[in-house]
């Protein structure tokens, strides 16, 4: 009895071996990966906030400004200043006369090495409002301001009389002369910041932005 279970069981694990490539053809693959923790990294939310992210658009840089108004005795100085921080510019004929104004202002000194320790001595008084000259007719003189009202000029005189600047003095400014401005064009941050920066040099003049021709 046992003989016959013996054989049967080898006829069984004979069919089976005769069979086993095509057994292991049906059967589906299967594959192991490893898994490395190391290497695994958890997505917050902040790593997709980019995703629908736009780039910002530039805001231009370049802008258009106007520079005046300037008479015959400091336009050439004004485009000095142009030509030195290289910005191009063009002349724009003002109005043939400007209003009548009234200037306070220290008369000018020999050297600006002067006129600039002369400007230190006036601000230790108390005097915060003042600027050195640059123009050609008033080269090195100290500018206090520009009014359109004597009554304004006459004000601030006296309260610097009484600070104890005894040599300031007021005249009129601009009665009937010709003027012109300067166009200055592709002027980007920096350099409309040097002109703001500058325009006090020259006395009565301003510096504003216009639209590009």
């Amino acid at each position: 009895m046992r003989l016959i279970v013996w054989l049967i069981l080898l006829n069984v694990a004979l069919l089976g071996y005769s069979y086993k490539d095509q057994i292991l053809k049906q059967a589906p693959a299967i594959q192991h990966t490893t898994l490395n923790p190391e290497k695994l990294k958890l997505l917050l939310d902040t790593d997709f906030s980019s995703l629908d992210k736009k780039p910002d658009m530039a805001m231009p840089l370049n802008h258009c400004y106007k520079w005046g108004r300037f008479t015959s005795a400091n336009l050439a100085a004004a485009q000095e200043v142009m030509a030195r921080l290289g910005i191009e510019s063009a002349l724009v004929e003002d109005s043939p006369k400007q209003d009548r104004r009234f200037w306070v202002y220290y008369p000018p000194l020999p050297t600006l090495e002067k006129a600039q320790l002369k400007a230190e001595e006036i601000k230790k008084l108390g005097v915060d409002e003042l600027f050195v000259v640059q123009d050609r007719q008033w080269r090195n003189a100290i500018s206090f301001g520009l009014f359109s009202e004597e009554r304004l000029a006459d004000n601030l005189l006296k309260s610097l009389k009484a600070k104890g600047v005894k040599y300031a003095l007021k005249s009129i400014r601009n009665q009937g002369d010709a003027t012109m401005s300067l166009l200055a064009k592709s002027v980007n941050n920096e350099l409309a910041l040097a002109l703001y920066n500058i325009r006090p040099e020259f006395i009565g003049t301003d510096v504003t932005p216009v639209a590009c021709p």
